[in-house]
């Protein structure tokens, strides 16, 4: 590792661990050379800047939320759901990448604080705007497995929703499938515990994993989120066509409701539709949008910007057939 004039101990000793990792990473007994012009070098210091400042709690106040419309695709006109993203700008104002800071936190042991954030906001958003929260389908937020396995942020989050009574069962809180799977028992009891306030539980990712149907029975789920790989080749993949349609018929076997992620076509989304999937999340449906702009809609259908997507899903009389046994053709464009 090369040190250069102006570099600072903290980065050169960060700039140094960096190396030896990397150096590990190759098979040991060798010699890395980084310089200041070296990419992973670059990412690493910029990680340590963001979980200095997640440590110091100064971001709290560059956090903000944005909210991505849940689309009901069989009947897109009659409500109007939404998942809750947070967001975070730089010191110079710039929007920070979500992958940045929430991969710099999930790497350091700092989600906790953010799940914090994000729960103790949905919360007064709502009861502040209480025409919107009344008229709203649902809105998800996603807990970390970091958080669900944190007895303090179990008691922090609790404490929380005693205050918002009104807001509660109009949440509903996403869980990965690992995180449910790493831990049933922690898992069992938080759901049960949020469910007594009436809010509903998505299991998100539903087939990345390790999937057991048997868990299923443990931590009956409101809705089913499936995992967007499947998704987004739906149309060219016969067997991410036939995984898709086989989780959107057990999640109706089971008496709960099924969302699609990386909705990103319209092609994807007629797809969607003819499987009998209930809800779209995606870019070719709608982006993630300021909560003030998102909560003015009737519904999610009426944030779509594309007219073909709009044409498909008003019209209801080409998804009367039977169901499809394959994947729909791609249409090619100009």
């Amino acid at each position: 590792m090369s040190f250069e004039k102006d570099m600072s101990v903290v980065d050169a000793m960060a700039a140094a661990d960096r190396a030896c990792s990397e150096a590990k990473s190759r098979g040991r007994n060798c010699v890395v050379r980084l310089t200041d012009q070296d990419a992973a070098l670059r990412a690493h210091l910029e990680e340590l800047k963001v979980v200095a400042d997640l440590q110091q709690h100064v971001p709290t106040e560059r956090y903000f939320l944005e909210f991505q419309p849940i689309v009901a695709l069989q009947s897109p006109m009659s409500s109007l759901c939404y998942e809750v993203l947070i967001r975070m700008r730089g010191e110079q104002g710039q929007v920070v990448p979500p992958g940045k800071f929430i991969g710099a936190a999930e790497r350091n042991g700092l989600m906790s604080q953010i799940d914090r954030w994000v729960l103790r906001s949905t919360l007064e958003w709502l009861d502040n705007h209480p025409e919107h929260r009344d008229r709203l389908g649902f809105a998800t937020i996603n807990i970390s497995g970091a958080s669900l396995n944190d007895n303090r942020f179990v008691d922090d989050a609790f404490s929380m929703i005693a205050e918002h009574p009104l807001a509660m069962p109009k949440l509903c809180f996403e869980i990965t499938e690992s995180v449910a799977l790493h831990d049933l028992g922690s898992t069992r009891r938080f759901v049960d515990r949020v469910r007594m306030y009436g809010s509903k539980l998505a299991l998100d990712d539903f087939g990345a994993g390790y999937t057991s149907f048997n868990y299923l029975k443990e931590i009956p789920a409101d809705f089913i989120k499936i995992d967007g790989s499947f998704v987004k080749d739906i149309n060219l993949n016969p067997a991410n066509y036939a995984i898709t349609r086989t989780i959107v018929d057990l999640t109706h076997e089971l008496g709960m409701r099924s969302i699609a992620e990386w909705a990103e076509t319209p092609d994807t989304i007629a797809a969607l539709i003819e499987l009998g999937v209930d809800y779209g999340q995606g870019f070719g449906l709608a982006r993630p949008t300021a909560p003030d702009i998102v909560s003015a809609a009737s519904s999610g259908a009426a944030l779509i910007k594309d007219a073909s997507v709009l044409a498909l899903l008003n019209d209801r009389s080409r998804w009367q057939t039977a169901p499809r046994t394959g994947p729909r053709r791609q249409h090619k464009t100009a």
